[in-house]
């Protein structure tokens, strides 16, 4: 049972993500080129509904618990997230999260950038307007700089998912972490990797300066059971009956002002993450025993939004097996949307074509 789970869920996930990039998102990149904010506006809502029909299959299909402690921060501030990287698939646990205490539409993840040429969900990502990082320090501040210039030309505010680690948490990840912290006489972790400082002190100092930065959101996450590190996990059904976050939320203005200053702030929020987590997983694996009393969507309204999506996607789905087996311009017309995903993105992707204002300021 277990492994039809995985199948099935992997099957539904790639399905829906790669004929919904062809079928749904293609149409709109001519909107978004000619008319941005309309046109992020309808990209949004799209892929709006594509995420909470992830969060229906993890939580409905796989049998995910999300349990939320802390206090979040508001849903209309411009925000950083902050995250410890235990496993490969972090954020698609953290829109359960999103769902329920954030602005889902405006949800956005720094991930690595070879994932934006996956074919099907690469392209749904770069629509999405993702930050696809390459972990070189040059690189990528200016792609940071071009995608909050273009934010700011939409009068945007995201959230942005960040992970200072850079890469999940594996023997071979953590091995390298504490050869760098011998290095520089740091303390060893167990249960984080040390963060790369510079990338999040960049990401700070042009959020102030280009958009707004109204607060920071350190959120820890921790799997009581089944962690699933990789994608092989998930195929033979390995979920986690639970998935636990601690969020805590801090005013963009308790951050120092200076570079040195915040990277000194993160190096700090890694070893009380450390700490915690150690206290978690040597515990009674539980963050806290009081849970987040206010949220911007209750759980009747969340069963409503599952509902909404899950039928939205099902009759998607069924309309594209027959659409294709008796409209031969559809398959024209889908065959077209390939090649222009393949052709866009031989020359960076969706993401970098959005704003060539902002890619001109990044030169």
């Amino acid at each position: 049972m277990s492994y039809f789970k995985g199948i099935l869920f992997s099957f539904l996930m790639l399905y829906s993500s790669t004929f919904g990039a062809i079928f749904l998102l293609i149409p709109l990149i001519p909107l978004v080129f000619f008319q941005p904010k309309v046109g992020r506006q309808m990209m949004d809502q799209m892929i709006w509904i594509w995420q909470i029909y992830a969060v229906f299959l993890v939580e409905k299909l796989c049998g995910v618990r999300v349990v939320i402690t802390g206090e979040p921060v508001g849903c209309e501030d411009s925000t950083i997230i902050l995250m410890n990287h235990r496993t490969r698939f972090d954020w698609l646990f953290i829109f359960s999260y999103i769902l329920r205490h954030g602005p889902l539409r405006r949800f956005k993840i720094s991930m690595k950038d070879i994932l934006k040429y996956v074919p099907g969900p690469g392209w749904a990502m770069q629509c999405a307007g993702y930050l696809f990082l390459q972990r070189k320090l040059e690189a990528d501040q200016k792609i940071i700089l071009r995608c909050l210039t273009y934010f700011r030309k939409l009068g945007y505010k995201p959230q942005i998912l960040f992970f200072p680690e850079g890469t999940d948490l594996t023997a071979n990840t953590k091995a390298r972490s504490n050869k760098f912290a011998e290095k520089y006489k740091l303390e060893p972790y167990e249960y984080v990797l040390h963060p790369r400082t510079a990338g999040f002190s960049f990401l700070v100092e042009k959020m102030r300066e280009i958009i707004t930065l109204d607060s920071i959101l350190d959120v820890s996450i921790g799997y009581p059971e089944n962690i699933p590190q990789n994608e092989m996990d998930i195929l033979k059904g390995k979920f986690p009956r639970q998935v636990h976050f601690h969020v805590q939320a801090h005013s963009g203005s308790e951050l120092p002002q200076d570079r040195e200053g915040v990277e000194r702030w993160c190096q700090e929020c890694w070893e009380r993450k450390e700490r915690q987590l150690r206290e978690y997983y040597m515990g009674p694996k539980l963050f806290s025993d009081k849970p987040i009393q206010t949220c911007v969507r209750d759980e009747q309204e969340v069963e409503h939004l599952f509902r909404f999506a899950c039928l939205f996607w099902t009759v998607f789905e069924i309309c594209v097996v027959v659409f294709l087996i008796y409209a031969p311009m559809l398959r024209w017309f889908s065959l077209f949307s390939i090649i222009t995903y393949v052709l866009i993105s031989k020359y960076g992707g969706i993401d970098v074509l959005l704003d060539s204002e902002a890619s001109d300021l990044c030169k």
